[in-house]
């Protein structure tokens, strides 16, 4: 198998078993992204083959994955939130929230525990997330007494209330002026550190105990090697009518093309890039996206923090 380096034929097996096979996708990518150095510069790229792998393998080996991911959305644990503070950080992976876990577990007296949700809905991008959530186009936009949006590293007032919501602007705002084009200007260890921080912050200057973070959804980060091929007329086709990981369902024999190859999946009323698919550009290939349908994308962070200490 040619994942046998992320998961062994018995805990394929594991998978596939269980009741929900992203509870076992879960515990494979724990395995790829508790990496301490997971983040880092030298390992990331390794990092990000060995998830694309596993999705891959998984696919062929569970042609249903996606239909069933799709059929998992909504319900998120935020919308369902009662008490506490619940902490929305835009664009908060999976990748960060093994993180977080592992180093607050470490560093803390908190309880710390790290589960995962499927986003809310699709296409998984911040606008039909805030929408869905708080009936409003943009965080920024949302107009109610027990919401604050953070847009920056200053950490306001925070409301108070129970529940309260917080929604940061990062990691997304980061990492979306970091890794524009074939290029990155700053590390992904570094985002992650500055986010890592903000949330420390938010923690503290919060009246609550009891902490609920999340996300609107994951991302997807083309850099280094991609076991996801595309014949070329694929690539042109997705070039042609694709500027993101989603869009807008239209007719054509492209789209038909495109959705028979198993490359776009339909949604509702959006077609979306499946999987860890790429494309080249002109003027140069973005390399965070999101508002695809993936695991990174579509499965979300959900770590609950206790700081009451017995």
């Amino acid at each position: 198998m040619a994942s046998r380096d992320v998961f062994t034929a018995d805990e394929v097996s594991e998978v596939m078993s269980r009741e929900n096979v992203f509870d076992g996708a879960f515990e494979c990518l724990r395995r790829i992204w508790s990496d301490p150095k997971a983040l880092e510069a030298r390992q990331l790229s390794s990092s990000e083959y060995r998830a694309r792998q596993l999705e891959r393998e998984l696919e062929k080996l569970y042609s249903p994955l996606y239909d069933d991911l799709v059929g998992q959305m909504g319900g998120h644990p935020v919308a369902s939130a009662e008490s506490g503070s619940v902490v929305i950080m835009d664009a908060l992976s999976l990748r960060e929230g093994f993180q977080l876990e592992r180093e607050f577990q470490e560093e803390t007296d908190w309880e710390v525990e790290l589960d995962w949700a499927p986003v809310e809905r699709l296409p998984s991008e911040t606008n039909f997330i805030t929408q869905a959530w708080f009936d409003s186009h943009a965080p920024s936009a949302v107009n109610r007494d027990d919401f604050r949006f953070v847009g920056d590293m200053n950490v306001p007032q925070l409301p108070g209330t129970s529940p309260e919501y917080v929604w940061t602007r990062y990691p997304d705002k980061r990492l979306e002026s970091a890794m524009k084009g074939n290029y990155s200007t700053e590390n992904v260890s570094d985002i992650y550190a500055d986010v890592k921080a903000l949330l420390e912050e938010i923690i503290t200057e919060s009246v609550h105990s009891e902490f609920l973070v999340s996300s609107d959804h994951g991302y997807i980060n083309h850099l280094g090697n991609n076991p996801y091929s595309l014949r070329d007329d694929l690539e042109e086709g997705l070039s042609g009518k694709f500027s993101g990981r989603s869009r807008e369902v239209a007719n054509g024999y492209v789209y038909q093309q495109l959705e028979e190859a198993g490359v776009i999946k339909r949604a509702n009323d959006h077609y979306m890039v499946a999987g860890h698919y790429s494309w080249t550009q002109r003027g140069g290939t973005k390399r965070i996206m999101h508002g695809g349908l993936s695991l990174p994308e579509c499965m979300t962070p959900v770590l609950r923090i206790n700081t009451e200490t017995a």
